[in-house]
């Protein structure tokens, strides 16, 4: 199954509907990328509207318990995360290659919006488990990569490392039949949250005719397309390309 597609006209995003018979809920994924045409985020940003419920990426910020806020002050997670940002936030600032940051503005799209993604305080807590030789190479080596990017980046370099497929998770997820037994075979965190989000969702909501966009980063669907059908028997059942950007001439 291809998720996002690098062919010589472009990249393209597969936006996948995803239904089961025994109910009417359906999940609506949108695989997204860091930098792309300001068109890609508006047309993502105009079916959003269109949907009952969001579930959006986004680490970072504290939960009170009512939504999530910006966190003020400093903290390793948060100068780590601003480290590993920089290689695509300067190239789109440039406005060299026309290409913009992700922009969809979720506050205005007049639908709730989950966010089950990191906090701050579970992301620094991450970060400072990663050795510290590891943690100094990200925060050398990655303004170092913005630089490159900004400096010599066009399209077709930014393309090169976006093309995404499931891979092997429909032979790892197929005799799953619990949550349970699929924690034992996600070793990623944010996964782990964003699936839990979804199973709840299904959980409450499983019998109305409601559809839930599901917006979260490409390297993200595969385990999650393919665990809700192995919990609950959802499949993909239709899917339409998006441009993303198209390639330089």
């Amino acid at each position: 199954m291809q998720i996002v597609e690098v062919s010589v006209a472009g990249v393209r995003s597969s936006i996948m509907t995803l239904t089961r018979r025994e109910s009417p809920l359906r999940f609506q994924v949108y695989p997204m990328v860091h930098l792309g045409e300001p068109a890609f985020y508006a047309a993502v940003a105009e079916r959003l509207r269109r949907c009952d419920l969001v579930v959006a990426e986004g680490v970072g910020g504290v939960d009170t318990g009512e939504g999530r806020v910006v966190s003020s002050g400093y903290s390793a997670g948060k100068a780590a995360l601003s480290a590993l940002t920089a290689t695509y936030r300067l190239p789109a600032r440039s406005g060299r290659s026309g290409l913009v940051e992700q922009n969809i503005d979720y506050a205005s799209l007049g639908v709730p919006v989950r966010y089950p993604d990191m906090t701050e305080e579970q992301f620094t807590a991450g970060w400072n488990a990663v050795p510290l030789w590891q943690r100094a190479i990200v925060a050398v080596g990655a303004p170092l990569i913005a630089l490159d990017r900004l400096a010599f980046g066009s399209r077709r370099k930014f393309a090169e490392s976006l093309s995404t497929d499931d891979g092997d998770w429909q032979d790892i997820t197929a005799d799953v039949e619990s949550i349970d037994e699929l924690w034992s075979l996600l070793g990623e965190q944010r996964d782990r949250l964003l699936i839990a989000e979804l199973d709840r969702i299904h959980q409450q909501r499983h019998g109305e005719a409601i559809t839930v966009a599901v917006v979260y980063g490409a390297n993200h669907v595969a385990p999650t397309v393919h665990a809700m059908r192995s919990l609950y028997g959802y499949r993909v059942r239709s899917a339409e390309w998006l441009t993303i950007f198209g390639l330089d001439d």
